[in-house]
């Protein structure tokens, strides 16, 4: 699965998502603009680095969507299912959350401290604050209507980016 954030303006962006087996959506403007690191891209690292496969992108990866599926010919098939699956993965959906809350406040101050968090050790928060690193080195560059991918890898680490 691969997932595109664009900048949309001076404090916008939007998220899609595309691949074989995924509902082909968006969210346009999405939440939580940072000129560092949107809050979707939080959640895609997080996730994606920690293996929490019922976070948003994981819910996406099992037939979910974004808010605007890009064949509206089966929107409401789309968020019928896409109800059930959050209601299914509320859990993880929380879980996501909070990790994602701490580790934005670890890598924000440049602590040196990572700690564990909800059983993730801390040497896992140290990898997620890399890849904040990285992706928010390329995401600061981007000018309004540049994008970057960054590819899910099933909840299994080692995201993949690239801009455009």
């Amino acid at each position: 699965m691969e997932v595109t954030f664009t900048r949309t303006g001076q404090r916008r962006y939007r998220v899609s998502v595309d691949g074989p087996d995924v509902v082909s959506s968006y969210m346009d403007p999405a939440p939580g603009y940072d000129a560092r690191l949107p809050h979707d891209m939080a959640h895609f690292i997080v996730e994606n680095e920690l293996g929490i496969k019922g976070g948003v992108f994981g819910q996406i990866a099992a037939g979910g969507a974004f808010i605007i599926p890009t064949d509206n010919t089966k929107r409401r098939k789309i968020a019928r299912r896409r109800k059930r699956i959050a209601q299914v993965n509320h859990k993880d959906a929380l879980l996501s959350e909070h990790v994602i809350a701490v580790t934005c406040d670890l890598w924000q101050k440049k602590t040196s401290e990572a700690p564990s968090i909800a059983g993730f050790p801390a040497q896992a928060i140290k990898r997620v604050c890399r890849e904040f690193d990285a992706a928010s080195e390329v995401w600061s560059r981007l000018g309004v209507g540049e994008s970057m991918t960054l590819i899910w890898h099933g909840g299994r680490g080692r995201t993949g980016r690239r801009s455009s």
